[in-house]
């Protein structure tokens, strides 16, 4: 497996410098964070990394850092290596014996807080050594599931995580069978257990761990798909693995199940939809086919087409269109009015536009990915105003901005896309929790939150076209 660190899902400072002296800066959890990469990557040095992440672990206000750091960064360096170029490899069992040392460390620590980080990876990196000892395989296992699942919470140190990697070492082994079961049938009830309601109040850790617990609940499903025989029992698991594969709350939350996706499934396979769809194609109905289209469609906007093909097929003479706006609508919640003076001193009203599509931006001049994508966004206003006029409308939203940095701004890169300044109300109205967030408000007055890190532009002019 490569290593999969993506910059846009980190988000800490510049590190500084290692020792807190006077006049630098004092020392912060994204000073430690950084100075842990730094001695991991650009110039490896065991004692100083250690020293960086024990200051991390050891600090339960840092839980949530520590969390980060070891378990979605460190943990890349004991994955499998799949690689063709011999200096990669080469460069990878380097890079794991350096982590070696510094798990060994961490662990050895006289820190309970952080011996209970790492005490999952660590059992996980000695079924991996064990290799085809079956007697180890077995004592680690139970003390894996003693340890790390009876009893304890398998989100915060990912021992949900590592117990589905240790369970896909073990279950190849007929002699490991009662161990096994007892593995899956443990993470499978925790995994049930614990998934997440959304409420108008949910945190973005709460969200975050919603789309942890369904993946792998997803996961999970698929997996035991995979080992039955009997129809039945494979279609409702397929249907489980369906139902919990990452939806447009989740699609919104990717970073609180990306690492895991890579390292259960060594791709970027966000979900199961398709293994379902593969299945009820061959197995069912076109009314069922065309339900579990719908459903993904509206996550994933390119099956709209698929979708289309279908409705055809089944419901002939029927308004295509009007299904597809019935499908959103029942999936979406009510939007929030909206009613602001853009920056033209123009009048926005949601309410005087019902009967369109209303796109709204939320971001800011401070925002770096919110910068980059206003060439395209530029682009597509001027697009809905010669091909779109009369269904769909623009409007951005500027939060935590001023009037006149926002004006200078759009003067000097000769934007001309609506802008309204935030009244501080509006972003928590629709639930903005970054930036840029962009929803789409139907026509008939519902709203869906456009999944951030997706092409934007393809999602909405697929959810607008009409027939």
């Amino acid at each position: 497996m490569k290593r999969i660190i993506l910059s846009s899902l980190a988000c800490f400072a510049t590190c500084c410098t290692l020792a807190q002296k006077p006049g630098l800066p004092k020392e912060s959890p994204s000073n430690y964070y950084n100075n842990f990469q730094k001695f991991t990557n650009e110039k490896p040095d065991v004692d100083s990394a250690f020293y960086n992440i024990r200051k991390l672990a050891s600090n339960a206000a840092y839980a949530n850092q520590a969390t980060d750091l070891i378990h979605n960064s460190f943990a890349q360096d004991f994955m499998e290596a799949n690689e063709d170029d011999p200096s990669r490899l080469a460069m990878r069992v380097k890079r794991r014996l350096l982590a070696t040392e510094i798990l060994n460390k961490m662990i050895a620590d006289t820190s309970a807080t952080m011996k209970r980080h790492v005490q999952s990876l660590y059992i996980f990196t000695k079924i991996q050594k064990a290799g085809t000892n079956k007697g180890l395989l077995g004592k680690l296992t139970t003390q894996f599931i003693t340890s790390e699942i009876d009893g304890r919470d398998i989100y915060q140190n990912r021992a949900g995580r590592y117990g589905l990697m240790i369970l896909s070492i073990t279950s190849k082994y007929p002699e490991l069978k009662a161990q096994s079961a007892q593995l899956s049938d443990k993470l499978l009830a925790k995994l049930k257990a614990g998934q997440v309601t959304v409420t108008d109040s949910s945190s973005r850790s709460d969200l975050d761990m919603r789309a942890w617990y369904r993946f792998l609940n997803a996961y999970v499903n698929f997996k035991k798909s995979e080992e039955t025989a009997d129809r039945k029992q494979k279609e409702n698991l397929l249907k489980a693995a369906f139902d919990y594969s990452p939806d447009l709350v989740d699609k919104n939350h990717k970073s609180g199940y990306f690492y895991d996706m890579h390292m259960l499934l060594g791709e970027a396979k966000d979900g199961f939809q398709d293994d379902y769809l593969t299945f009820v194609t061959a197995n069912s109905d076109r009314q069922q086919v065309m339900a579990t289209l719908l459903k993904m469609a509206l996550v994933e906007p390119t099956y709209k087409e698929n979708l289309r093909v279908m409705h055809k097929e089944v419901m002939p003479g029927d308004s295509f269109n009007a299904y597809w706006k019935k499908g959103i609508d029942d999936g979406s919640v009510n939007a929030p009015p909206i009613s602001l003076h853009a920056l033209d001193k123009t009048s926005f009203s949601s309410k005087s536009l019902s009967g369109q599509w209303i796109l709204v931006d939320f971001w800011g001049t401070w925002c770096g990915p919110c910068r980059e994508e206003h060439p395209a966004l530029q682009k597509f206003y001027e697009s809905t105003i010669v091909e779109k006029s009369k269904k769909l409308s623009v409007l951005t939203v500027a939060c935590r901005d001023t009037e006149s940095k926002v004006t200078a701004y759009m003067s000097k890169n000769n934007y001309n896309f609506p802008v309204a300044m935030s009244d501080s109300k509006i972003e928590k109205s629709f639930k903005v929790q970054g930036y840029p967030t962009k929803v789409l408000i139907t026509p008939t007055g519902r709203y869906i939150t456009v999944p951030f890190g997706v092409d934007w532009v393809a999602f909405v002019n697929k959810y607008v076209e009409a027939d």
